[in-house]
């Protein structure tokens, strides 16, 4: 890139500046083991720098940048700081374009047992040793000037700074570890945590926070900086720690310019406890009774139990995105009995909340965030609340405002009368549930709360002091309590990273106890020790392949996927897959590519495979042998990476790729190999091979089924065992059949139905699930195909689920990794006998929707929008967005409304729900393609309710999505060779 101003992009390096002498004895395709065997001992340190020539195209992209960037902010500054930006574009100018890509363990007898990490040298590429005898680390300053400091143990960036700008005002630290590695550090007492000591050889940056413009070029400056390899070092430790105004010439890295090493402080900055979020009683991110601002890590989720006489709650949060919280809960009401229960049951309550941050917090600004409790619930509870916090060092200190339950108290003039008088009164109608009674947001008496949180030296512990603004005179059903005191105290103890105590004295009159069970279910990994080990890996192809029948059976077993052909045809082999939707696709590849090589002779050079779902071809993949051995024994360059050709295809509509290989009509798979044996030297176990139709399988589970918070019990459970079985008439045309036997329940409790002013389409629940121990959910007869290039149909008639049995057609259009889809089902359906047999009852309905699907490729954010008729004959739309982590977790939330009011739905006022799918392969210590799922709707209504088809064609062609082979647990956080320095991606 070029640039006309005070500065100019430079031209690409082509020779690095002050290398060591050692770099010219690397020999191409030695292994960097063997290299350092022949280098003194010290050569194998973490400064060890590997140069590539094929990386200093993307780093000097990385310097000119950086340089306009700085030059361009230059301009609009005040001249007084106009010189020092010049000073540091100069310094910047004079670095060089190294090239060098980070290594991880660099002990030479380690890298021998380990290949994948150990580079292959190429010509061009250099070897710098770090200098034996790193001793300081240098601090940049604003101008560009280096600042060395004395490494001490057990001093943090924080101590280097200070040292070197003693009266600065930082936020951040950028350290760039003589191995390679940056990171981002807090250096002031809102955001300093725990963080990892610099190294002697690091240099830290640290721009003020009030040069912005710094600031936001931090990370690039580091990253350059990790480039070059260890920092500079300055002479023997003398003197005190720098003036602000000392003045240094300006040095390029690796040069020898002599400079005075200053000592840090003798007293050692600050370090406090990292930050920590932990719930309230009401399970929100918060102190006791109260909010804060404060939010976990995206995929946080937390599920916990907490009782203040008479209140007893169960709560589920969780956080699809770092700037939102939601979640649901149950409020147990032990004084209030249950008005439909026969049981005797306590008053069950059902709200759902929702927390979005609006502000960052930073130097000045407070963290921000608006809330609302019971949204969409009874409205027994509901508050809305702006809350904002601001830390220093291990004290949280939060203050908000409350409405609704929050505000009861009344203890300020709702501040929003001053722009309206209707924001006066809040009106609390018949609540029926479930209805957002945007009416009431805002409105009626307000109050401070807040409180402050006390992360104690003793790790495990934090205190609490909080002043809530509720008074609890208008408590739901006039159940008034007692209040001594608005302040309330408590106490956490972090049993362990998953398992929190609470307790505390509310109302000055109350004790709270409580149990949080938490994790984050976006980092959710499990080793798989019961898995088979890995297939023995060697560079060399096999002498004596075991044949085609061997090699898919061993994929089978480590895959799960059905493989239906495998054949060699010139230089690739041909496999043909089927059942392989799951989650984690591509572990599942790497176990296939990795027998495929153990089994197939040296003129194989690639491999094929053919994802094919109930006969028709979805996806296609090639992979080159070459390349997947090297990188499987040998570490890789970042450029070597990207330079692989895995290639993804569409197969053509025709199915031409899925006849190759077939028998001639009037001959076998045998005849067909002893043909080719004969014809063409290829040996007989390389014949193709095809696994022999199975029309019929069958398969026994257990299946566990729950309903909560109903006026009967809180939870009726049913345990049993499911049959299955699979009848294919051809790939394409088969039937599906189920047979759940009930083996233990606490049925016995359940008689409550539901009252309905709607066709009872669900709310015949009770009757669905008590009136027989053996059932047939299922007997579809289902046929799918393919329209054209992205079209896919499917045609089914049966008993479609528990309830509904007809017939019905779909349509879908998908084109080939697109991030939309479009859907159309249509569907004739009468309702099925309670016992759910061969019986049918009256009811019959014309039942059908339009689905959008949009990948928004955002955040792995997924949305599907469907409009149309539902079972009661109600027509609406059906909102739902979900989120998929990269781990395979999916978080999703769905809403129905229809043209049917919230006083002929009855409770709940319109159907909704929460739903969470856990691939097993992130749970269990074996490989399972198979999810865990879990949906929650707080109740069952006849509204809005829509057909439960098996086999829809969405999932079905998940294979062509472009993110199909993406997901997988989460990587080892400890450093490869190999790794881009220049990787922005997982910036902290």
């Amino acid at each position: 890139m070029a640039a006309s101003f005070g500065v100019s992009a430079q031209p690409l390096d082509t020779a690095t500046k002050n290398e060591s002498a050692n770099d010219v004895d690397v020999r191409p395709g030695e292994r960097l083991s063997a290299w350092l065997l022949r280098q003194p001992a010290d050569a194998a340190s973490a400064g060890l720098a590997w140069r590539v020539p094929q990386e200093r195209l993307a780093q000097q992209f990385l310097k000119n940048t950086l340089l306009v960037r700085i030059e361009s902010a230059s301009r609009r500054s005040p001249r007084s700081e106009q010189v020092d930006r010049l000073s540091l574009i100069s310094w910047l100018q004079g670095l060089p374009v190294t090239g060098r890509v980070a290594l991880g363990i660099v002990d030479p007898r380690w890298l021998q047992a380990h290949p994948e990490e150990d580079p292959v040298l190429a010509a061009g590429q250099q070897l710098v040793a770090a200098p034996p005898d790193l001793k300081t680390i240098a601090v940049v300053r604003p101008n560009g000037e280096l600042c060395h400091v004395t490494h001490e143990a057990g001093r943090t960036a924080w101590d280097y700074v200070a040292a070197c700008e003693p009266r600065g005002a930082h936020d951040w630290a950028w350290v760039a570890q003589p191995d390679g590695r940056t990171a981002r550090v807090g250096v002031a007492p809102w955001n300093s945590q725990p963080s990892d000591e610099p190294a002697p050889g690091a240099w830290i940056w640290a721009a003020p926070r009030d040069l912005t413009d710094l600031v936001a070029a931090s990370e690039g400056i580091i990253k350059f900086l990790a480039t070059q390899g260890p920092s500079p070092q300055g002479d023997a430790p003398v003197g005190t720690p720098a003036q602000a105004g000392a003045q240094q010439p300006p040095a390029p890295a690796q040069a020898s310019t002599p400079s005075t090493a200053v000592s840090v402080r003798p007293e050692a900055a600050p370090q406090y406890n990292a930050t920590r979020t932990s719930g309230n009683d009401w399970g929100e991110t918060g102190l006791l009774q109260t909010p804060t601002a404060r939010m976990g890590q995206a995929g946080d989720f937390r599920s916990s139990m907490s009782h203040v006489s008479p209140y007893t709650r169960l709560n589920v949060m969780f956080q699809p995105l770092d700037w939102l919280e939601g979640g649901f809960r149950y409020t147990s009401i032990s004084n209030v009995p249950y008005a439909a229960s026969t049981t005797g049951q306590s008053t069950k309550d059902k709200s759902i909340d929702l927390k979005v941050r609006l502000l960052r917090e930073s130097a000045y600004v407070p963290e921000l965030a608006l809330g609302f409790r019971d949204l969409g619930g009874t409205g027994l509870f509901s508050s809305e609340y702006l809350v904002a916090n601001k830390r220093y060092g291990d004290f949280d200190f939060s203050l908000g405002i409350g409405w609704g339950y929050l505000g009861n108290s009344g203890n300020i003039r709702n501040p929003l009368t001053l722009l309206s008088s209707r924001f006066e009164k809040r009106t609390i109608t018949a609540v029926s549930g479930g209805e957002t009674n945007f009416g009431t947001y805002f409105r009626g008496p307000a109050a401070l709360f807040g409180g402050v949180e006390w992360r104690t030296p003793w790790e495990p512990l934090t205190v609490k002091l909080e002043y809530e603004g509720n008074d609890y005179k208008n408590e739901p059903f006039g159940n008034n309590q007692k209040q001594r005191s608005p302040f309330n105290v408590g106490f956490e103890y972090r049993y362990s990273p998953g398992v929190a105590f609470t307790a505390g004295l509310e109302r000055g009159n109350k004790l709270m106890v409580g149990i949080t069970l938490s994790t984050n279910l976006a980092s959710l990994k499990a080793s798989k020790p019961a898995d088979p080990p890995q297939p023995r890996f060697t560079p060399q192809a096999p002498q004596n392949p075991p044949g085609w029948a061997s090699t898919a059976a061993e994929i089978e077993a480590r895959t799960e996927w059905m493989v239906q052909r495998i054949a060699a045809q010139d230089s690739g082999v041909h496999v043909w897959i089927t059942e392989s939707n799951t989650v984690y696709r591509q572990a599942r590849v790497q176990q296939i590519i990795a027998v495929l090589h153990r089994d197939a002779p040296a003129t194989i050079k690639s491999f094929i495979l053919h994802y094919n779902e109930r006969g028709l071809a979805m996806r296609a993949q090639v992979v080159d042998r070459a390349e997947w051995v090297a990188e499987h024994y040998q570490a890789q360059s970042p450029a070597e990476a990207r330079a692989a050709s895995q290639r993804d295809y569409a197969p053509p509509q025709d199915s031409s790729e899925d006849r190759l290989f077939l028998p001639p009509p009037n001959k076998t798979a045998s005849d067909t190999a002893a043909s080719a044996s004969t014809q063409q030297p290829v040996a007989a176990n390389l014949a193709p091979w095809e696994r022999r139709t199975e029309k019929f399988t069958y398969g026994v589970t257990p299946y566990f089924s729950q309903i909560l918070g109903g006026p009967d019990a809180f939870m009726l459970y049913q345990l049993g065992a499911q049959a299955t079985a699979e009848y294919r008439f051809t790939p394409s045309t088969w039937v599906n059949a189920a047979l759940n036997w009930r083996l233990l329940d606490n049925f016995d409790k359940f008689t409550y139905t539901a009252p309905s002013s709607l066709p009872r389409v669900r709310t015949y629940q009770r009757e669905y699930v008590t009136s027989a121990r053996l059932t047939m959910p299922v007997f579809q007869l289902t046929h799918v195909g393919r329209l054209s290039e992205d079209q896919y149909y499917s045609v089914y008639g049966g008993a479609l689920e528990s309830m509904y049995a007809g017939v019905g057609a779909e349509w879908l259009y998908r084109p080939w990794r697109s991030k939309f889809a479009l859907g159309i089902d249509i569907n004739h359906v009468r309702q099925r006998d309670f016992k759910q047999d061969f019986g049918l009852r009256d009811y019959k309905v014309n039942t059908g929707h339009a689905t959008l699907y949009w990948d928004t490729g955002w955040n792995g954010v997924m949305t599907r929008v469907s409009v149309g008729q539902y079972l009661a004959g109600d027509r609406g739309v059906t909102l739902d967005i979900s989120r998929r982590f990269d781990n395979g977790v999916l978080v999703g939330v769905y809403a129905t409304k229809t043209n049917v009011s919230a006083a002929q739905f009855g409770e709940g006022s319109f159907d909704k729900g929460i739903y969470i799918s856990v691939p097993f392969d992130a749970l269990l210590p074996k490989s399972s393609k198979f999810s865990a799922g879990f949906n929650w709707s707080p109740l069952t209504r006849d509204g809005g309710a829509k057909l439960g088809r098996i086999n829809p064609l969405y999932d079905m062609t998940s294979v062509r999505d472009p993110r199909a082979f993406s997901f997988a647990a989460p990587e080892n956080s400890q450093p490869k060779a190999g790794d881009n320095i220049l990787n922005f991606e997982n910036a902290r």
